[in-house]
């Protein structure tokens, strides 16, 4: 059974003094720390100290960060309607070190019903959605489509697949001997898995394929920039790549005829030197 670890008393009061709305502070701690717990309190005085819910608005990088936060703010709110006189005085009086009065008690206890009643809710959410929020009221301004929508991770795999059977439709159809081409070494080489694994990896990093394209410019300067990233001088044939490849020194005929000669447990080492020995470029 393990024992449970009480929070120093040190870091009880630096979160205290970070979740007082009335002063500017930057956090920084490590996962599970507590940083969440700061800003839910930090909100959850701001309420009980009168600010209109419609006027906080946290930012976080993440949906689920953002649904964490909200959950806890309104749970804790929740719990505060229920509550009786005592308990919530105390709860109140550890929050802020003060003794809240029956004034006090009525407010906190209305706060769960107020951010309910608030139009379009709390406003904890991720830096995205408040940037789409902030570009759907002043499109004009931002030279935008007012209509546009945020593209999420289902569009985007729906819009890539669709791009990628075009691609394909275009170099069977349209006499692109030079695509088609393209395609069936990458066909032959790595299966249809592979075709698929490249064309995802060009679609990913399509802005670094594209300034790479522009950079080198066209087709014999990009041959010979490839001849040279890989090392090669651009006259090779499979034949004489692989001939610097294979025989291997290392793997000479007596090196291997030892490791058959061995009498037990060495049942793969064996069965891969006898393919070592018979293996044969054609």
């Amino acid at each position: 059974m393990k024992a449970l670890r009480s929070i120093p008393g040190e870091t009880l009061a630096n979160q205290n003094k970070a979740a007082d709305p009335k002063d500017s502070v930057w956090v920084s701690a490590n996962a599970g720390s507590g940083k969440t717990h700061v800003l839910t309190e930090r909100v959850i005085r701001l309420l009980l100290d009168g600010t209109d819910p419609s006027k906080i608005l946290c930012l976080t990088y993440t949906k689920a960060a953002a649904a964490v936060m909200q959950n806890r703010v309104f749970a804790r709110l929740s719990d505060w309607a229920t509550l009786d006189e005592v308990a919530l005085a105390e709860t109140i009086e550890k929050i802020d070190g003060n003794r809240p009065g029956p004034k006090r008690l009525a407010q906190a206890r209305r706060l769960f019903a107020r951010a309910l009643e608030t139009p379009g809710g709390l406003k904890i959410q991720t830096i995205h959605a408040f940037c789409e929020a902030i570009l759907h009221q002043f499109p004009l301004e931002a030279n935008i489509a007012g209509h546009f929508e945020l593209m999420d991770d289902m569009m985007q795999v729906a819009l890539v697949g669709e791009a990628r059977r075009q691609l394909l439709q275009a170099a069977r159809l349209d006499h692109n001997t030079e695509l088609a081409a393209a395609f069936a070494d990458v066909l032959d080489a790595a299966g249809e898995f592979g075709l698929q694994q490249l064309l995802d990896e060009a679609v990913n990093k399509r802005h670094d394929l594209t300034q790479f394209i522009g950079e080198v410019g066209h087709d014999d300067l990009r041959r010979q920039a490839f001849y040279s990233h890989f090392g090669f001088q651009g006259d090779e044939t499979e034949n004489s790549i692989l001939s610097t490849l294979w025989p291997v020194e290392e793997f000479d005929h007596p090196e291997l005829s030892g490791i058959l000669q061995i009498q037990k447990s060495a049942t793969r080492a064996q069965e891969f030197a006898l393919i070592l020995l018979h293996a044969k470029f054609n």
